[in-house]
């Protein structure tokens, strides 16, 4: 007895044939037709277990949204919450995992992230690696769940159409944060199955004898460099900045990007106490 089989004759008892065979598993992964169509796409990093924030950035209007399950609170039983708050209102769930494991990546796809970003990528070798963990055959070898959520717990549909749809639909992103890994770039640029290559400039300042200094001349000349090999690879870039860099990053061909939930709370406060505070004062008060 073949469990889709018996699903199949289930609902073509009750006349539901045509809808079974028409439902997909996954939705389009939205953030993936964007960058494949040469846009830039914004997102926001979340350290906490919040889906009420989750849905408010995507009715902000954010493309993607980074659940980071590297730095912050985040595990793989609460995300599966803000995974469903992402999809409610149309921002691409990126899940960041701890590290480069399989059976670290595996749960948080399970349970229906769109892709991951994941962390501290160095060579030719571990990106192959990481799309190993993500994919499915013929492209590598995730575990198979045909119950998981994004295939509809295995209720309708076929196993194969599914593994089909999420090859297809997830997004794998890299994160190149040592200066090892912009050496190793023109190597590692010519792995399948990498959607994003992203520099993360805060580790790589680290790496280089400036931590936290992302705007020194010699992290900027590198992340620079960096930029380069990725475009001239004809790869979709992404990477961490200060705001005032972006444009100058837009400009060389970048597409990814994302700032964090803190950073928004407090750039909107402050501005928000100064306005508040002036006519306070303009009031006398």
């Amino acid at each position: 007895f073949h469990a889709d089989a018996g699903i199949r004759d289930s609902v073509a008892s009750r006349g539901l044939g045509d809808v079974y065979k028409r439902q997909d598993h996954m939705r389009d992964n939205t953030l993936k037709q964007k960058l494949q169509a040469g846009d830039a796409a914004f997102g926001v990093m979340i350290t906490f277990p919040s889906p009420q924030v989750v849905e408010m950035l995507g009715s902000l209007g954010f493309d993607w949204v980074l659940i980071d399950n590297e730095h912050g609170s985040i595990t793989v039983e609460n995300s599966e919450d803000l995974i469903r708050a992402s999809e409610l209102t149309g921002i691409a769930p990126i899940v960041r995992p701890v590290s480069n494991k399989p059976e670290v990546i595996a749960p948080f796809l399970d349970r229906g992230a769109w892709g991951v970003q994941i962390p501290h990528v160095n060579t030719a070798e571990e990106a192959r690696a990481a799309v190993d963990a993500v994919k499915y055959h013929p492209s590598g070898h995730r575990g198979m769940f045909s119950g998981s959520r994004p295939a509809g717990y295995g209720l309708s549909g076929s196993t194969a159409d599914y593994v089909e749809e999420a090859n297809r639909n997830t997004l794998v992103c890299l994160m190149l944060e040592e200066v090892e890994a912009i050496e190793n770039l023109e190597e590692m640029v010519e792995v399948d199955g990498v959607d994003v290559f992203f520099i993360g400039s805060g580790d790589l300042s680290q790496s280089m004898g400036y931590p936290g200094q992302q705007t020194h001349p010699e992290v900027q000349a590198l992340m620079e460099n960096g930029v380069t090999v990725i475009r001239e690879a004809g790869r979709v870039a992404g990477l961490s900045c200060p705001d005032s860099h972006v444009p100058k990053y837009l400009d060389m061909g970048v597409q990814y990007f994302h700032g964090s939930v803190n950073r928004l709370l407090q750039s909107s406060s402050v501005a928000y106490l100064e306005e508040m505070r002036r006519a306070a004062s303009t009031a006398g008060l």
